[in-house]
């Protein structure tokens, strides 16, 4: 996960030639499809195909606005931190129960789950900073400052995503138990790595 994580986060430098321009709509900026738009934005991130399917179907919301646009895959990637910390969350409690009357302290799996859990939780609270700083945008505040802001958060959730995973590599632990956590947090490490991708897009 590691070597996912460090490739996710160096994708920005393939990003200055395709920039998601702020700007007065113009008429003709109108009547584009708009999920035309969506696609073309989409193509900048890592993971392109997953960027236009998630976000395709919210075209007539987001029309041809690129802070909407990054709202919406903001929103969308809280949603996805919240479940994927739920499977986390389960096996933690389910490793408990299985240590429970133990006299020494909790399991080395039990305590990976539990780091990684707080790290998932860590992410959720970065995401939805960002999403409030996006919020900020859409009212008029600064918008070099806030894109900053926006980035910086994003950028931390996917850091902790990373994090969350690397204590597996680090501890043996049950096989079944690695699996299920790699796979629903390298999911959401995709999904946050196309959302720093279309915020990192951003110029103003």
């Amino acid at each position: 996960m590691s070597q996912v994580l460090y490739s996710l986060t160096l994708v920005f430098v393939f990003f200055a030639s395709t920039n998601i321009q702020i700007s007065s709509a113009s008429p003709s900026s109108y009547s584009q499809n708009h999920k035309t738009f969506v696609k073309t934005a989409c193509n900048s991130t890592t993971y392109p195909d997953k960027c236009y399917k998630s976000l395709s179907s919210y075209s007539s919301n987001i029309k041809s606005d690129p802070i909407k646009l990054c709202t919406t895959a903001l929103n969308l990637n809280v949603k996805s931190a919240k479940e994927a910390t739920s499977v986390v969350s389960k096996l933690f409690k389910k490793s408990q129960k299985s240590t429970a009357g133990r006299k020494d302290k909790m399991s080395p799996e039990t305590l990976i789950l539990k780091d990684c859990l707080e790290e998932m939780k860590d992410a959720i609270i970065e995401l939805k900073q960002a999403v409030t700083e996006m919020k900020t945008l859409q009212d008029g505040g600064s918008m070099a400052e806030h894109i900053t802001n926006v980035r910086t958060w994003v950028s931390s959730a996917l850091t902790d995503e990373g994090t969350c995973t690397d204590g597996f590599e680090e501890v043996k632990v049950n096989k079944e138990t690695k699996k299920k956590v790699n796979k629903v947090v390298e999911e959401l490490a995709t999904t946050t790595s196309n959302t720093l991708a279309l915020i990192t897009n951003l110029r103003y």
